[in-house]
C-alpha cells in the first residue's frame, strides 16, 4: 500500500508541475496579447471603406434596438450589410425601415437555403458578394462598439499591414458561476489555439472570433470565402484557419473598451448554446470528446475529489493543485475586471463544462445531427463538407 501511495504522489507532482505549466501559459498569453486601446496608431493618410456585416433570423424582438446601435459608429467610409436570413417574423421588415432611414444600412434577403450550406454561412457568403468595400467586417447583431473602434481596428491593421485582425470582446455575465465559466472558458482557449502565436507568421497558430473579424476583402475573395467552409459550425474559427494556413498575415487583441456582447443570461442557456459548438470543435468523433472530457476531470476536476480522499503528503500535493487552480483564476478574473470570488466556484464549472460537452456529443447522436436556428444538419453534411 505504500509503494502505492508512491507512485500517486509523485504522479500527483507531474499532475501540479503540468497544471502550473497550463496556468503559467495562460497568464503568459493574457499578458502578450496586445489590447486595442494601448496599440492606437496614428491615423492612415486615406482611410480605407469598411462594410459592417452580420445576419439575423427571426430577431424582430432586438434587431431595431441593436442595428441602432451598430449605426452610431462612427467612420468616415462606412457601410452596413444585414442579411435577413430566411426569418418568418418581422426581421425583414425592420430592417428594410432602418435601411430607409440610413442610406449606409443595406439588407439582403436570402429566402432558402441552398443544400450543402450552414444558414448563417450561406448568409454571410451572400452579403460579402453584394459588398465591394476594402475591408468585411463580420460580426453578430447583438455585438456593441465604442464608436471609435473601427477606426481604432483599422489604423491597427494599415500600419501594421494585417490581412485579418480577430479582437476578443468583454462578456458580461450576470452570475459568479457564469463569469467562473467566461474565466476558465477564456484560459482554456487562449493556451488551446496559442493565441500569443497567431501574429507570427512562420507559426502554424490561427484564431477567428465571432464577435469581430475583420478581413481584407481581396483576402476574403482569395481563400475562397465561406464557400470553403460552407458547412463548418465554427465558421468564424475556421475562417481564421482558412486565411492564416493561406499564408496571410494575422493578429488578434483585446478590446474589452471597445467591443461587448451578451454572452448567456443563464447556466440552461449556456448549456443549451453549446449543443452546436462542442463536437464540431473535436471534428465529431465521439473517442476525441471522451478523451477531452477524461483528460480535463483529471487535470482540473479530480484534484477537488481527491484532496477529501487521501491524508498525507498526497493530500497535500492535491490541495497544492487545487490551490493553484483558485488563486490562478482569481487573478485572471482580476485582470479581466470580473469578481475573483467567482474564482472558488471553478470546480462547478469544470464539472458542468464536462456535462455541457457530454450532453452535445449524447443530442448529436439522438438527433441525427445538429440543430441551428430551425434548421436541422445531418451528421453526414457536417462530416461532408469540413475543411
Amino acid at each position: 500500500m505504500s509503494e502505492w501511495t508512491d507512485i500517486l504522489f509523485w504522479v500527483t507532482v507531474f499532475h501540479f508541475s503540468c497544471v502550473l505549466v497550463w496556468e503559467l501559459l495562460g497568464h503568459y498569453a493574457f499578458f502578450r496579447i496586445a489590447h486595442l486601446r494601448s496599440s492606437e496608431m496614428p491615423p492612415p493618410k486615406q482611410w480605407p471603406s469598411v462594410a459592417i456585416i452580420f445576419a439575423a433570423k427571426d430577431e424582430e424582438r432586438e434587431i431595431e434596438t441593436a442595428v441602432r446601435s451598430m449605426l452610431q459608429v462612427e467612420y468616415p467610409n462606412l457601410q452596413y450589410t444585414a442579411v435577413n436570413d430566411r426569418s418568418t417574423d418581422r426581421t425583414g421588415e425592420i430592417l428594410n425601415k432602418l435601411a430607409i432611414e440610413d442610406p449606409r444600412l443595406k439588407v439582403v434577403h436570402v429566402e432558402a437555403l441552398p443544400d450543402g450550406w450552414l444558414g448563417k454561412n450561406n448568409a454571410l457568403q451572400h452579403a460579402a458578394a453584394a459588398t465591394g468595400t476594402d475591408y468585411l467586417l463580420f460580426t453578430d447583431a447583438d455585438v456593441s462598439f465604442d464608436v471609435d473602434c473601427v477606426k481604432r481596428a483599422v489604423g491597427y491593421v494599415e500600419h501594421y499591414q494585417v490581412d485579418h485582425l480577430a479582437m476578443f470582446p468583454k462578456v458580461p455575465m450576470p452570475s459568479l458561476i457564469l463569469n467562473a465559466f467566461v474565466i476558465f472558458f477564456f484560459k482554456t482557449f487562449v493556451v488551446y489555439y496559442r493565441a500569443w502565436r497567431v501574429a507570427n507568421r512562420k507559426s502554424s497558430a490561427f484564431l477567428g472570433i465571432g464577435a469581430f473579424n475583420l478581413v481584407r476583402n481581396s483576402v476574403f475573395q482569395e481563400v475562397g470565402g465561406f464557400e470553403r467552409i460552407r458547412m463548418e459550425v465554427v465558421d468564424d474559427l475556421l475562417l481564421g484557419k482558412l486565411i492564416k494556413t493561406s499564408g496571410f498575415h494575422q493578429h488578434v487583441l483585446v478590446a474589452r473598451e471597445d467591443l461587448s456582447v451578451p454572452w448567456y443570461g443563464s447556466v440552461r442557456e449556456m448549456v443549451v448554446g453549446l449543443d452546436k459548438n462542442t463536437f464540431a470543435g473535436v471534428n465529431y468523433n465521439p473517442f476525441i470528446l471522451m478523451a477531452m472530457i477524461g483528460s480535463v476531470t483529471y487535470a482540473f476536476l479530480w484534484p477537488f475529489v481527491g484532496v477529501f480522499l487521501f491524508a498525507g503528503r498526497l493530500q497535500f500535493m492535491l490541495g497544492a493543485i487545487c490551490g493553484l487552480l483558485v488563486l490562478s483564476s482569481a487573478w485572471m478574473a482580476i485582470r479581466m475586471r470580473l469578481n475573483p470570488l467567482a474564482a472558488l466556484l471553478i470546480p462547478a464549472i469544470i464539472g458542468l463544462f464536462n456535462f455541457t460537452i457530454a450532453r452535445a456529443g449524447i443530442i448529436f447522436y439522438v438527433r441525427g445531427g445538429i440543430k441551428w436556428r430551425d434548421t436541422l444538419y445531418t451528421k453526414e453534411q457536417l462530416k461532408n463538407g469540413r475543411l
